[in-house]
């Protein structure tokens, strides 16, 4: 199922990364922020089902599209009779058109923007860039500090889909702060506004998934590049 399904996508010019089983899937999704969208079989095994695995991945990016398969248990991804939103279903078994059909769908449906907390202490760069942020639709609250940053990610309905922060606040060093977001939201995409050129801060949080860097004093076109490289538009 899995092989047809991924030569299916393939065929139809999509990029396909392909997984047996939850663990491995979670390892992908939070390797490449830039992926769309989830297609899982309801049962899976290892311990973690699809539905399980859905849910996983949504903590950390609210706007991920979901499409579950099943050839029964329908009562497994529905709550209230209905599914959520972002998430479909494709009954098995399913023709090619259908999964084609479905998952373009989802992919061009409406999402909830996205939204982003941007973490500095300057007042004036503040306002700055929350203005480019919201010129592309995308939601943005502002923390003046670590502290507030932490207080604002536990208050916010949904979380968010990444963090903009910069490395020098005023309550504790960037580098404690990243440590403390990855300790809560592991997969949470993190972009890094720092001074220090772009290689520097490369080689420092080398091995760290999900993160982008953006050099100061930078504009809102590079702003958006360094978003978009974590799956932010």
């Amino acid at each position: 199922m899995r092989t047809y399904s991924t030569e299916t996508l393939r065929e139809l010019g999509y990029n396909v990364l392909e997984a047996p089983n939850a663990s491995i899937a979670m390892q992908i999704l939070d390797a490449h922020p830039e992926i769309a969208a989830l297609f899982t079989d309801v049962g899976l095994p290892g311990g973690m089902n699809g539905r399980q695995l859905a849910e996983q991945a949504r903590k950390a990016r609210t706007n991920l599209k979901v499409l579950f398969t099943t050839g029964y248990a329908r009562n497994a991804i529905v709550h209230d009779g209905r599914l959520d939103p972002g998430v479909e279903l494709l009954t098995k078994p399913f023709s090619q058109a259908a999964l084609g059909e479905k998952l373009r769908d989802i992919l061009d449906a409406k999402s909830t923007p996205a939204r982003v907390l941007f973490v500095e202490d300057e007042p004036l760069i503040c306002v700055m860039v929350a203005e480019w942020i919201e010129e592309t639709g995308i939601k943005v609250d502002i923390a003046g500090s670590g502290t507030e940053a932490l207080n604002k990610l536990r208050l916010i309905p949904g979380g968010v889909d990444a963090v903009i922060m910069d490395l020098g606040l005023p309550d504790r060093s960037g580098e404690t702060l990243i440590g403390e977001l990855r300790s809560i939201y592991p997969s949470l995409p993190i972009i890094i506004a720092s001074g220090q050129g772009t290689d520097d801060l490369r080689e420092q949080f080398k091995g760290i998934p999900s993160i982008s860097f953006v050099s100061k004093p930078y504009n809102a076109q590079a702003l958006r590049a360094a978003m978009r490289v974590i799956g932010i538009r």
